[in-house]
């Protein structure tokens, strides 16, 4: 029979809304990714697999709680106690695996828009630097004594050569380089959308969304604080409650902090701004030309791109109602398609391949009421 009690309750209701929340905008992701902009990438991937591991661990605290985690170790018996504190730390090696995967994606997602050599460099490391330390933090749980048993049941004999103190001290090193892989990713993408031609509204918009990074660093740096709690012995099942509710709370935070600013495409196609093309208002600059392509869809074997000449390689597709592709120079060599694509944005994609010859010496140019060449 479940023996809910004590902050047991709390702990399921808190851990499944904040893993249903999660689902909502990861789906809303994927669908962004894979049915609008069409440029799903590793970053997706590992958003997925960050709520993957957000599941288990909801599901074996869920377990934990119905045989007494929540509650004094004191009200429980030996065998509830041992039951509880192992479902509740086998699933905290899934939350460990997943706090990396979802810096990983956040990092990743940046590494697609920045062409700076030192943005890299700091994305990489950071990318290294966390995995390492929480993949070791996860290992060490299981690993560190003989037999494993030993863990969630201290009066079997063993040989542990990490202590428990020592374990503490690493998985709060672990807490730390989490909070400062959110401070990193909170405050690089002001540096990387600087210098991208786009709005000064839409930038700050854009990385305002990133910066929400602020939030999950707040959670990791009292998730951190909490990790001394591993070092209780005598009421484990209790003085722990903190750690795993903040452990949930930054796992699902940093997941909406990696997929919000991916969901600008999605909100302006409900706006009906999506097949907008980008402008400029300054009149010594370049204009670009302007394609409207109804009911169409892009023979994606089309790799040949240059910028004097670009042919139309297209074929019958349902999927799109109207498609607006901009041409001219590309803006540089990253992939900026996520970012807005309203009025005065830049879009650019890896997967849509458009060329045209300019064939005024043979008919003549058509000119629409805004003067700019209609394709037919």
């Amino acid at each position: 029979m479940p023996d809910i009690g004590g902050y047991g309750h709390t702990i399921i209701t808190v851990m499944w809304l904040e893993t249903a929340i999660a689902l909502f905008f990861v789906l809303l992701r994927l669908w962004t990714r894979v049915r609008i902009t069409r440029t799903a990438g590793w970053d997706d991937y590992l958003i997925v697999l960050s709520w993957l591991m957000l599941m288990p661990y909801t599901l074996g605290c869920t377990v934990a709680a119905t045989k007494g985690f929540g509650r004094h170790s004191a009200e429980l018996t030996p065998t509830a106690a041992i039951s509880a504190t192992k479902s509740e730390i086998i699933g905290q090696t899934f939350c460990i695996i997943g706090i990396a995967t979802s810096k990983a994606s956040a990092a990743i997602f940046l590494l697609r828009i920045t062409i700076v050599l030192w943005h890299k460099l700091v994305l990489y490391f950071l990318m290294f630097a966390v995995t390492v330390v929480c993949v070791l933090d996860a290992l060490f749980d299981f690993i560190r004594c003989d037999p494993i048993a030993h863990i969630w049941n201290p009066t079997i004999d063993a040989k542990c050569w990490v202590s428990t103190e020592g374990f503490a001290s690493l998985s709060i090193a672990a807490g730390c380089a989490s909070a400062i892989a959110d401070f990193v990713l909170a405050v690089l993408p002001w540096f990387i959308l600087w210098g991208l031609q786009m709005k000064r509204k839409e930038k700050n918009l854009i990385a305002a969304s990133m910066s929400l990074g602020f939030l999950a660093m707040v959670c990791g740096i009292i998730r951190a604080i909490a990790l001394k709690s591993l070092n209780s012995r005598s009421d484990y099942s209790y003085d722990t409650v903190g750690l795993i509710l903040w452990s949930s709370t930054e796992l699902m935070v940093t997941i909406l902090t990696a997929t919000i600013p991916t969901l600008r495409p999605l909100y302006n196609d409900i706006r009906g701004r999506s097949t907008r093309s980008y402008g400029d208002e300054d009149p010594n600059r370049m204009r670009t030309r302007s394609y409207h392509l109804n009911n169409i869809g892009v023979d994606r074997k089309t790799d040949k791109e240059t910028d004097s000449n670009r042919k139309l390689a297209l074929e019958p597709h349902n999927d799109y109602s109207k498609t607006m592709v901009s041409g001219g120079r590309p803006d540089d060599g990253s992939d900026k398609s996520i970012l807005a694509q309203g009025e005065n944005s830049i879009i650019r994609t890896n997967v849509v391949r458009i060329d045209y010859d300019d064939q005024e010496s043979q008919w003549g140019s058509k000119k629409d009421w805004s003067g700019a060449d209609r394709a037919h």
